[in-house]
């Protein structure tokens, strides 16, 4: 669906940012292991759901619709009947922050290159109160101790080590289904030198001058 412009996640953060625990092993695909945890939970047969696909295209999700689509394809062949849904963005977005919803796509793009730019507006126990920004409304409240600890941290290297250690507990629990990273491309004329892509969306000339 990404058409070469995106990397399957396994965390929150990209892999290109400090912090990121790569020693995380991605969930297994196994709908056997599935289906036998659902039996066990006293749903043998499924259940019915609802999966809302946001009305408007990404970079970190293209396709929103199809996405869904091919979710909704999976979840059946366990026996998780999900129903497609979608509003208005406007609409979408603040039925989403009331936790409205079974299930809800929806997507982040970083604005300053540091890991609580994702962690705290995304998953923290602030956040998961009614008109905050997790769409799963999850709160751990040993993962918002180490995000807490952390943001109050000068010292890089320690702040990843809880960042680190935040990933894993995200990872056990399990609050949110990561889908991809995007990947970005820029073209450039030939005769462009010094342009430097930024990892925060906007663009800088400061460096850039024409041979």
């Amino acid at each position: 669906m990404y058409g070469g412009a995106g990397q399957p996640a396994k965390n929150l953060i990209p892999p290109i940012m400090w912090s990121y625990n790569d020693s995380i092993q991605d969930y297994p695909h196994d709908p056997e292991a599935a289906k036998k945890l659902l039996a066990d939970a006293g749903y043998p047969n499924g259940f019915d759901t609802d999966l809302w696909a946001m009305p408007v295209q990404r970079p970190y999700n293209p396709d929103a619709r199809r996405i869904a689509e091919l979710m909704q394809a999976d979840l059946m062949k366990i026996g998780v009947r999900a129903k497609i849904v979608t509003y208005e963005w406007g609409e979408y977005r603040k039925r989403v922050q009331a936790g409205e919803h079974q299930m809800a796509e929806l997507g982040w793009s970083g604005d300053n290159g540091d890991p609580d730019n994702f962690f705290t507006p995304l998953a923290s126990c602030a956040a998961a109160r009614v008109g905050g920004g997790s769409a799963s409304k999850w709160c751990n409240k040993d993962f918002d101790a180490l995000l807490e600890k952390a943001v109050g941290l000068s010292d890089q290297a320690e702040r990843a080590k809880l960042y680190e250690q935040a990933q894993v507990i995200m990872h056990e629990e399990a609050p949110f289904f990561f889908i991809a990273h995007s990947v970005t491309f820029q073209p450039i004329r030939k005769e462009v030198t010094g342009f430097v892509m930024l990892p925060i969306g906007s663009q800088s000339w400061n460096t850039v001058d024409l041979n």
